[in-house]
């Protein structure tokens, strides 16, 4: 057995019960999204813990339930407390509101003509998601492209877009969606006599 196994609650009960399995579930599940939010391997989240690779999957898969100084190895790996890892308290950054006159804007190129973007999360620090606004140029820029990791979600939420992928054009009116992996070459313009706005999400990885 592991040595550091301990399959005591978290939240003892008076009849010291063993937790059920949906408590458990929950909390497996959590661990693991915590640590790919963060973008950590369980390597990575042994060296910051202390706590071994074998033991930290079991954690995830809800095989053992960690005791009171393990949950406090990993919250402070997570930058939470011990509460907020259990779920029994709310953190500051669980959530992000921005309002409509609140969104930071850029542009990707540094020119009216390029790409206009407007962050939807920017104050969020741990995300699994980017989501933005896009507003796309009416011409291509040269031979730009746009290659990188992860998948990408671009819905078109006004005016008509032009979306090229690989070899491959695609037009996407107001309320077609596109989903794709984001490692193959791609761009986009805006047809028509005004831009086109789009809700873009993209992953990390």
């Amino acid at each position: 057995m592991d040595p550091q196994e301990n399959f005591s609650m978290l939240s003892p009960k008076p009849s010291d019960a063993p937790p059920t399995q949906d408590s458990r579930t929950t909390l497996a599940a959590r661990i693991a999204f915590l640590r790919r939010q963060r973008g950590l391997t369980l390597d990575q989240l042994a060296n910051t813990t202390g706590l071994t690779k074998s033991y930290l999957s079991k954690l995830e898969r809800g095989l053992s339930v960690p005791s009171i100084s393990t949950a406090m190895r990993l919250a402070k790996s997570f930058d939470l407390s011990v509460g907020q890892l259990l779920g029994e308290n709310q953190y500051a950054d669980a959530i992000s509101v921005v309002r409509r006159s609140e969104r930071p804007s850029f542009m990707r190129s540094g020119s009216a003509s390029g790409y206009d973007y407007e962050l939807l999360a920017g104050n969020k620090r741990f995300k699994s998601m980017e989501p933005y606004i896009m507003r796309p140029p009416l011409a291509f820029q040269d031979d730009r492209r746009f290659e990188h990791a992860g998948q990408e979600m671009i819905f078109v939420i006004s005016g008509v877009i032009e979306f090229q992928y690989g070899s491959e054009s695609h037009i996407l009116h107001a309320g077609d969606c596109a989903y794709f992996d984001a490692h193959i070459s791609h761009r986009s313009r805006s047809l028509g006599p005004t831009i086109a706005e789009a809700l873009v999400v993209v992953t990390p990885e």
